[in-house]
């Protein structure tokens, strides 16, 4: 507590600080107790922030000797107790009349004199006064000397900030909770009411403060297991909602900017690999379709090509699935511009995780291996503070930049604004208008330090630099402590692409077979408009894209930030249509029926410079003789992908999909298997529906129960 709660102008020296520790130290030991004096190690957690607060007023008592009747004796036990001897009580204790009563999980024993000295340092009244609030505390407890330089460490301005540390927070439905109380993640202090989180992205990014270096088992707050009841700890999702069906002739135009990320699809792929159901705030449908080849035939000529096709729906009796793709043009390797690449490297005590760095630095190790002539690599990392360790070094000097790479330790909290702040500039003093620009983040998405914890400030940085042609594709790494909001606003506002490695396989994916498409972009600010004929569609609804809505007014206006398209991406949205029995009169082309029209606008990026910020538009229709008879019928690469966007509706707990289960989905996807032997993403999806369908028939079994 820095100055011991100086809101309650409590103020100690250094000096007093450690005559206070070392009298309670005498007077313990007078009272015939030897035991040694140990504390819980200090985490940035509510519970931590009480034990050292109760501390504190023992300070003022023993100073003040008119306070001693108020606290009473302090009892040595609870000082001294080991992990193994920790239990857990629940209890309410009330504070001042004007305020609501905080609800504590105390430390407790087994022991009546030392539960006693926990009642003793608690008090019946908690001597603190401020607005009202409620929080909910709970903690196991370890063991660790404390000095006094951990107490200015681990410093908070007042039980109200201590509450914003809490390290147990988690997203739910779209919004921040603490302990099943959203309005508790931040509050005010100054005597005004509480101001409940925002649940935007600023609210994810700003929320949280986390502890430098995390245990390698059970809770980063300390205990054996996650609070909240969350199987992982410090998972941060932002749930983007379901969309509607919408009747046609109420609206006919659906308007998104395209998505090319997967990284939804492998993190809930990591959380089943551990046999566990990932969160439904996590799921975007739409990166679960795009995680898989569509089919669409590779060109190398234009920027882009339109193609759709349908069938009747296994999913939704009476209904048509639609689907609409982007195939973007292909370039080989050696077609490839050079690039001018900024490696922005989180280092902080997080990134020492289940060996994150490690995996960050085998993954830069493939990269490098891709990388020709004319590229050039520059390093910024950042812990506590953001530091350039390698000036843009050209490829030829290989063995120059893996040994920086090599060289990386974790330490430190996540200045994240500083590196990227840093690294901007690098590019700015580097900048080549032919080559591409790109900074290239990996990170668990932490931001808990200085300007870093100001979400529209952080993202503001990087809109300017994209705006500028200086591109950011974020790479994510690890489960526990690791924020996908963050990492996927980063790219959006980037104009770049958003992955997350889980395992080896997936870091070769991204930058060894897919490195040309996410280093080199072919357009920009890509928007996808689709207009429905009300006389063949009563309604539609498409899957997935919530979170990537664009106004149907804003289609042509290309000030509105958009989705981006790298070399030889393919893009795919699907659509559930309610087809008219018998269409009234539907314009016709020749002999087809028109079901609908497909426009697609996209800016060429600043490195294509013979066309730098041209806009264009081109368009298709949509016909139904395009739609397969039945499902069956349809491409095995529609279908992979149907299965695929069924799958996320049931995971992510869609109204549409309420009726669904994941057990009919498992012969459906081995089916899918048998017709594209040995692709590595078909087992990934028959493995995954089949372990989801466990974990969901287990969760039944139990209910009953």
């Amino acid at each position: 507590m820095k100055r011991f709660l100086k809101h309650d102008n409590y103020e100690l020296s250094d000096h007093d600080r450690e005559s206070i520790w070392h009298g309670i130290r005498r007077e313990l030991k007078s009272e015939g107790r030897s035991s040694v004096f140990r504390i819980t190690r200090l985490r940035p957690a509510l519970t931590t922030a009480v034990t050292v607060a109760a501390l504190a007023v023992l300070g003022v008592w023993w100073i003040d000797s008119n306070q001693a009747n108020k606290m009473g004796t302090a009892h040595p036990g609870l000082l001294g107790l080991g992990p193994s001897e920790v239990v857990r009580q629940t209890g309410t204790y009330p504070l001042e009349a004007d305020t609501k009563p905080i609800e504590k999980e105390a430390v407790g024993t087994d022991n009546v004199e030392e539960s006693e000295m926990a009642a003793a340092i608690l008090g019946d009244q908690a001597p603190l006064k401020g607005p009202e609030y409620m929080a909910e505390v709970k903690s196991g407890v370890t063991e660790h000397t404390v000095s006094s330089e951990k107490f200015d460490q681990y410093a908070i301005d007042s039980v109200k900030e201590s509450m914003s540390k809490q390290a147990g927070v988690v997203s739910r439905a779209g919004e921040l909770y603490v302990h099943n109380d959203p309005s508790a993640v931040r509050t005010q202090t100054d005597g005004r009411a509480n101001s409940p989180v925002p649940t935007s992205q600023e609210a994810l990014i700003m929320g949280r403060r986390s502890i430098t270096e995390l245990p390698l088992g059970g809770s980063v707050t300390g205990g054996t297991s996650p609070p909240n009841g969350e199987q992982v700890e410090l998972m941060y999702f932002e749930h983007t909602g379901v969309n509607p069906f919408v009747a046609t002739e109420d609206d006919s135009l659906s308007t998104f900017a395209v998505d090319v990320d997967n990284a939804s699809w492998t993190v809930a792929r990591n959380y089943l690999k551990r046999g566990i159901m990932p969160p439904k705030d996590a799921i975007r449908v739409e990166e679960f379709v795009n995680a898989f080849d569509p089919g669409w035939k590779k060109h190398s000529d234009d920027v882009f090509r339109i193609h759709s096709d349908g069938a009747t729906s296994r999913f939704g009796e009476g209904y048509h699935l639609l689907r609409v793709g982007l195939a973007g043009k292909t370039l080989g390797d050696e077609d490839r511009k050079a690039a001018n690449l900024i490696f922005v490297i989180d280092i902080s005590g997080s990134m020492n995780r289940e060996n994150r760095l490690g995996a960050v630095k085998k993954s830069l190790h493939l990269l490098l291996n891709e990388l020709g002539e004319g590229d050039r690599v520059g390093l910024v990392v950042y812990g506590s503070k953001g530091e350039i360790r390698l000036e843009p070094t050209d490829i030829s000097r290989r063995e120059v930049i893996m040994q920086a790479i090599d060289g990386l330790i974790s330490n430190g909290s996540t200045n994240v604004y500083e590196g990227l702040e840093l690294a901007y500039d690098l590019a700015r003093k580097n900048y080549e208008p032919a080559k591409v620009n790109r900074l290239i983040l990996c990170s668990d998405g932490v931001a808990n330090n200085g300007a870093s914890t100001e979400a529209e400030k952080i993202l503001s940085l990087v809109r300017k630099a994209s705006d500028e042609g200086i591109t950011i594709s974020t790479i994510g790494f690890g489960m526990g402590n690791y924020n996908d909001v963050m990492m996927e606003k980063l790219a959006n506002k980037g104009d770049g692409n958003y992955y997350y490695v889980d395992r080896q396989e997936e870091a070769e994916r991204v930058f060894q077979e897919n490195l040309t498409g996410m280093l080199q972009t072919i357009a920009r600010e890509v928007k996808v408009q689709v207009e429905f004929d009300p006389r063949v569609v009563k309604r539609w609804r498409l899957l997935g894209y919530e979170n990537r809505d664009v106004a149907d007014r804003d289609f042509r206006n290309d000030a509105v930030d958009a989705g981006e398209v790298g070399v030889g991406h393919q893009v795919t949205a699907l659509y559930e249509l309610k087809l008219a029995s018998s269409p009234g009169g539907p314009e016709r082309e020749g002999p087809a029926i028109r079901v609908g029209t497909v426009r697609l606008r996209y800016e060429a990026p600043a490195h294509d410079t013979a066309r730098a910020g041209q806009v264009e538009e081109i368009e298709q229709t949509i016909l139904l003789s395009q739609f397969a008879s039945d499902f069956a019928s349809a491409t095995v690469r529609m279908r992979a992908q149907a299965v695929a966007a069924e799958f996320a509706e049931i995971l992510k707990g869609s109204f549409w999909a309420k009726e669904s289960r994941l057990v009919d989905l498992v012969p459906v996807a081995y089916g899918l298997a048998s017709e594209l032997p040995g692709d590595p993403m078909i087992l990934d999806l028959v493995d995954m529906i089949r372990k989801a369908a466990d974990l969901q028939a287990a969760d039944l079994r139990d209910t009953e129960d």
